[in-house]
């Protein structure tokens, strides 16, 4: 009997060890998913910066007939850094249709209170992963989400599922030990 005990903590131990690994996982990927993102802004503002550089060489704006002012410049790159600085600090690149929302989280037992900003666009898979990265204990049940009085198709988009923005999203364990099998 003591021998299958240990049997049984070594194995809930490796359990924990395999847990532990995958949380690990999932935030190196969220880190080069940021350091992907802050990549591609710098590049953008360079780009946009040449573009500037390549439309003032362009247009002659220093000739005599169109001069301007040395302060128009420095107010127009004022400008440019500004709007670079509001960008780089959202780590979503938004396509035309997309909006960012924020969705709460909430569980029967009420033990989840949490928001979550994401795309419109997104799936709902994706959402339910990150949120079991907040809870892992949830992510070793059987779940079902409901918002609005619908249940959520954990394969469709969050406009697909009619989740707008600030809605309320409930989880649900499935409880199977209270079924009765026939």
């Amino acid at each position: 009997m003591k021998k299958e005990i240990n049997k049984n903590k070594i194995l809930n131990d490796q359990i924990i060890t395999l847990q532990n690994d995958l949380n690990i996982k999932n935030k190196n990927e969220l880190n080069k998913f940021k350091e992907v993102l802050t990549k591609k802004i710098n590049e953008f503002n360079k780009d946009i910066n040449q573009e500037i550089n390549k439309f003032i060489d362009s247009q002659n704006i220093r000739d005599e007939n169109n001069s301007i002012e040395d302060n128009d410049v420095i107010q127009l790159y004022k400008k440019i850094d500004e709007l670079n600085e509001k960008l780089s600090r959202y780590p979503f690149e938004l396509l035309k249709g997309e909006k960012l929302i924020s969705v709460i989280f909430t569980s029967s037992d009420e033990k989840i209170h949490h928001s979550i900003i994401c795309k419109n666009t997104e799936k709902f898979i994706k959402l339910e992963e990150q949120l079991y990265n907040y809870y892992p204990e949830y992510s070793e049940s059987d779940n079902y989400f409901m918002v609005n009085g619908n249940r959520v198709n954990k394969f469709k988009t969050l406009d697909e599922n009619k989740i707008k923005n600030s809605d309320i999203i409930n989880l649900t364990k499935i409880e199977f030990e209270n079924m009765i099998y026939l």
